[in-house]
């Protein structure tokens, strides 16, 4: 018997976004591939994406199908897609029906077609769609595997790459699944109303590979592959802690507060209910790093740009001319429906190609609702974060206190330590039947800084910090008890700091 293993090292790139980051650069030449998945998972316009994209690189495809659906209904359903060009069809790439041929003939007949087929199309790709049909009439098992194996031989010889597509009836191990070069399963899952696709790789001989559950989706433009973050930013161990300079948020009394700012590729969160002023804080951040010429991105998921500028505008903070010079970047995602993986592609994306050095991301909870399993949006975080310092990338994030008021504080996460170096608190509280907003500083790694709880006052100047609040008690809970301002008779809007 003869053996076959794709000898080579070159790649024959599949051209799905994602996907050939998942296989490090594409499927090995000259390899036997076998993509699972039931009825409606994806294989076919996988396979025909691989196809188009091959060709246009001066290769030249094979698709031989099993299955009784017409070529024309195939084709048609692929015009609506990106990477469809039916220039290439019958020229370098070359559809063909066996299916009378295997019903006919049955299998030994089969090999002979795909033998003079490939030989005479000058085929270096194969896709054989339907593999289950050949399965079903093949007369025994062994009669099946002797198939698979004289398939592998003759591609062994003529260096062709090839992808077979079955169901997998069950997608349970079977003798053939060893006997080639890779396993992709694609599936769809379903969580309480929500459903999501999935890929996984179950094998791939001869090469190193991202291993897991990774989402996909079948866009206008086809299948685009999400790897997951977590599997991503594992290259090259632990980053090193922050060690570069300060980095201010461009609000004096702030910037004061930290001695001069955060720590560049450290995070931060800020922690406080909604209407504290975590938004505005964190988009002062952004201005202020792109005047001084970073790239500075905010990640929205709840205010679109127009209304992000619509609300600066109202503070006096004009980011129009920062926006013109290229160096902040608004962008915007509805949190219906989101992925978590699509999310994270783009915060890589940024931080790998586009080089940004300050990330304003505006909803932790909305990262939360993203995933499909809750306890993934800690490690999703923890694998961001890392990825941050390791690139000196400078993080900000916001987290929504569950209450506006009370004595429990619950953070939204577990292992703060481990999220972020820096936590400030942001918080309402009721001061003479005034609501006045407030800011601590709860930690800040190696550094110190002002632990005074101080008042935040947002008018049409933009964003400043007040005096230390000396009297008061209970702020942290937003219940404030200052026996001083108390007895104060109430002539104008009382101020917090005592006599």
């Amino acid at each position: 018997m003869i053996e076959n293993k794709p000898l080579q090292t070159e790649r024959l790139p599949t051209g799905v976004p994602g996907l050939d980051t998942l296989l490090h650069g594409g499927f090995v030449q000259g390899g036997v591939y076998m993509l699972l998945g039931m009825p409606g998972a994806g294989k076919t316009i996988l396979a025909n994406q691989v196809c188009f994209h091959h060709v246009r690189q001066g290769g030249r495809a094979l698709y031989v199908t099993l299955l009784a659906e017409s070529h024309t209904r195939m084709i048609g359903n692929m015009r609506v897609l990106g990477f469809f060009d039916p220039s290439q069809i019958a020229d370098s790439l070359a559809y063909l029906s066996a299916y009378s041929v295997l019903e006919e003939g049955g299998l030994d007949a089969l090999l002979d077609l795909l033998r003079r087929e490939m030989k005479s199309h000058r085929a270096s790709l194969l896709i054989l769609d339907g593999l289950v049909a050949a399965e079903e009439l093949a007369p025994t098992e062994r009669a099946f595997k002797k198939f698979i194996h004289g398939l592998q031989v003759i591609i062994g010889l003529m260096g062709c790459t090839t992808l077979l597509l079955t169901t997998g009836g069950g997608l349970g191990l079977k003798a053939e699944h060893t006997m080639v070069d890779g396993l992709i399963v694609l599936r769809e899952r379903t969580y309480g109303v929500r459903s999501a696709r999935q890929l996984t790789i179950r094998k791939f001989r001869g090469s190193g590979h991202y291993r897991g559950v990774h989402s996909f989706d079948i866009t206008p433009r086809g299948i685009v592959v999400y790897p997951r973050l977590e599997a991503m930013v594992q290259e090259g161990g632990l980053p090193d802690p922050p060690s570069g300079g300060r980095m201010g948020f461009g609000i004096a009394g702030l910037d004061a507060m930290l001695h001069g700012g955060i720590f560049q590729g450290s995070t931060t969160m800020l922690l406080g209910s909604s209407g504290s002023g975590k938004s505005l804080m964190g988009i002062h951040f952004l201005a202020e790093g792109a005047r001084r010429g970073e790239l500075s991105h905010y990640f929205a998921f709840y205010d679109s740009p127009q209304r992000v500028l619509a609300q600066t505008d109202g503070v006096g903070l004009d980011l129009r001319p920062l926006l013109a010079k290229g160096h902040l970047e608004l962008s915007f995602r509805p949190p219906a429906e989101q992925r978590i993986d699509a999310i994270g592609s783009e915060l890589l994306a940024l931080i790998r190609e586009h080089k940004v050095r300050r990330i304003f991301l505006d909803g932790f909870d909305a990262l939360s609702k993203a995933v499909v399993h809750r306890d993934r949006a800690a490690r999703f975080m923890a694998a961001l974060v890392n990825e941050c310092r390791a690139r000196g990338v400078t993080l900000v994030f916001t987290a929504e206190t569950e209450s506006v008021f009370g004595i429990d504080l619950t953070l939204p996460v577990r292992g703060v330590s481990m999220l972020c170096e820096n936590l400030f608190f942001l918080r309402s509280v009721e001061v003479r039947a005034e609501l006045r907003r407030f800011i601590s500083i709860l930690k800040l790694r190696t550094s110190g800084y002002d632990p005074a709880l101080r008042e935040i006052v947002i008018n049409d100047s933009g964003v400043q910090i007040g005096e230390p609040i000396d009297n008061a008690q209970l702020l942290m809970s937003g219940l404030s008890l200052e026996s001083s301002l108390q007895r104060a008779p109430r002539k104008r809007r009382p101020k917090l700091r005592g006599k």
